[in-house]
């Protein structure tokens, strides 16, 4: 079974919810997450490091390294980005705060529409493709890979 867990950026102002795919890395895997207002702090490894939109995820290299043939990849090749663009460690969503977010704006419409089960399907359809497309617009990287693999 693939896992998350939550993770506190660097300055503890904001948190991350990470997903473990494929059931090869763990938190373990994880060296540190900052957030737009602390990612000046991160370090200047690039092959440890993962950018996503003022974000950055810090990953262990040492790590990556060795589960690198868990991964079809070699220890020479491995980056924190390949990692994170194949799903090995990466956002539980389109971005590290999604998936709470996605709770909360799906309650509000629930809220809205109280017991009138077709305009809430149509409201929850409507409201998943539009968000797909903002989180494109505002350049999240798991929402560039999806739109460009459509």
């Amino acid at each position: 079974m693939c896992q998350s867990y939550r993770r506190a950026c660097a300055c503890g102002q904001k948190t991350s919810e990470i997903f473990f795919g494929k059931m090869v890395l763990d938190e373990a895997a994880v060296r540190e997450v900052y957030c737009p207002q602390c990612s000046a702090t991160a370090s200047a490894d690039s092959a440890s490091l993962v950018e996503d939109n003022g974000w950055v995820l810090e990953l262990d290299v040492d790590v990556l390294k060795a589960f690198a043939p868990r991964m079809s990849m070699t220890p020479d090749a491995v980056t924190a980005e390949k990692v994170f663009d194949e799903e090995y460690v990466t956002w539980v969503g389109f971005s590290p705060e999604d998936n709470m977010l996605r709770s909360k704006e799906r309650e509000e419409i629930a809220k809205a529409l109280g017991a009138d089960k077709k305009a809430h399907f149509e409201a929850l359809k409507k409201w998943a493709l539009e968000r797909e497309q903002r989180f494109y617009d505002e350049g999240w990287r798991k929402a560039r890979r999806k739109q460009a693999a459509a």
